[in-house]
């Protein structure tokens, strides 16, 4: 089988290029495939990994469908980037298989069509076919800079993406759920789960100990985790609140807040009103390497999403694979994973007493918290194995290649836990 596998590619700043260059070689294995990226300009040209070859995106028209043409089944993988909007123009253009990392598409299509300002008929066009005359209003208001974050949201702008594809991929089974909900009759929609990456080979033996030792960290204390990009639909506030309370009865934990910060100084309000300085160690946007390090040291890692867009966090299934004890939201992908291999917070109450108790009781239950830790590993090393994601995605372009539909085994914790 010949595949072609729209994505970006590292450098290039998607979760999703990190995404593709770890599963490819899985895929490579049992498949001829191509990595249909920008080559990017030297130094930052992009990587492919071993075994898999980068091809340049090819122009539209006619040269493109030939393109195509050579390959038995061509993947789209689509997130909220605007590294992203070379495979979003290809996958309108060409049917194929759409994996959408995110159910909603609103916040790439928006930054494309409006807030980089080149194509707002097109942008008014999509949300009048998708939403009426309430995605004509929007579209006025986000014309005057007086809509928010939030309306995208609201409302997906998928639609049009689905009804394009020959078939949908999507990671948990409630983002399946709601594309079946507007996908024509008979549309295949299939669950491959976000895979559990691997650390770089640079830290093979590098444990918790030694990894506080090469970053600095007491050896002793309890560590919390935050990983990734600090954002407002991260509750920030729960996060923070929930830590000041595992503080206030061992006053030596730390948390690590490993990312970038887009709070525009929020984080920062709230380790002053908590009187948490010197507690909170904010390490910033920090390359894989350094991540991976960070990991290893932590105790325990903090998870939310609220609201979501329908994603499933890399992050997370990163924890789960280092074995690390993880407390997320009961919400959308995340409830999906068993209770007891990672902790869950019920949005509609007090996050941050829910994750002041969760972090508590693995502080001081070690009993416990070792279990949570052998779950993790094993919900890794089975649900989110590499090689069963890229398998299962074998098995959805087979039945695309094929002329059928069908369905592919799911990661869902009633199949498999």
């Amino acid at each position: 089988m010949r595949l072609a596998w729209y994505t970006p590619l590292p450098p290039m700043a998607s979760g999703i290029a990190d995404y593709s260059l770890e599963l490819l070689p899985y895929v490579a294995a049992r498949a001829a495939v191509d990595a249909v990226a920008p080559r990017g300009r030297w130094p930052k040209r992009t990587v492919a990994p071993p075994g898999v070859r980068r091809v340049d995106p090819p122009p539209a028209g006619p040269d493109a469908r030939t393109f195509d043409a050579a390959y038995d089944a061509v993947i789209y993988h689509l997130g909220n980037n605007p590294f992203h909007e070379f495979v979003y123009e290809a996958a309108l253009a060409r049917p194929g298989i759409v994996v959408l990392h995110d159910f909603v598409m609103h916040h790439l299509i928006a930054h494309l069509m409006m807030e980089a300002g080149r194509q707002r008929t097109r942008y008014t066009a999509l949300m009048r076919d998708e939403y009426g005359e309430a995605g004509e209003r929007l579209t006025a208001l986000r014309a005057r800079r007086v809509a928010t974050d939030y309306e995208k949201f609201v409302f997906p702008l998928n639609r049009h993406l689905v009804e394009a594809s020959r078939g949908v991929v999507v990671h948990s089974e409630d983002s399946a759920e709601r594309i079946r909900a507007l996908a024509p009759p008979g549309m295949p929609v299939w669950v491959v789960p976000h895979h559990a990456g691997h650390a770089p080979s640079s830290l093979d033996g590098i444990d918790r100990p030694a990894a506080r030792d090469r970053l600095g960290l007491p050896q002793d204390a309890f560590l919390v985790g935050h990983f990734g990009f600090l954002t407002r639909p991260k509750q920030p506030a729960a996060v923070i609140g929930g830590f000041e309370i595992l503080a206030r009865a061992h006053p030596d934990a730390r948390l690590i807040l490993a990312g970038a910060d887009h709070t525009g100084g929020g984080i920062d309000r709230l380790i002053r009103r908590h009187a948490l300085d010197g507690r909170v160690l904010k390490a910033g946007y920090v390359d894989l390497e350094r991540f991976y390090l960070y990991l290893r040291a932590v105790d325990a890692t903090v998870n939310l999403r609220y609201p979501s867009a329908g994603e499933s966090s890399g992050t997370f299934a990163r924890a789960l694979a280092e074995g690390r004890a993880a407390i997320v939201n009961d919400l959308g992908s995340f409830a999906e994973v068993p209770n007891d291999v990672a902790l869950k917070v019920e949005i509609d109450s007090d996050q941050g007493r829910q994750i002041g108790e969760h972090l508590t009781r693995l502080a001081e239950d070690e009993a416990f918290r070792l279990g949570m830790e052998a779950r993790a590993r094993q919900y890794a090393a089975t649900v989110l194995s590499p090689a069963r994601c890229a398998e299962l995605y074998l098995e959805a372009a087979t039945a695309v290649a094929s002329g059928g539909g069908g369905s592919v085994r799911t990661a869902s914790a009633r199949a498999y836990w």
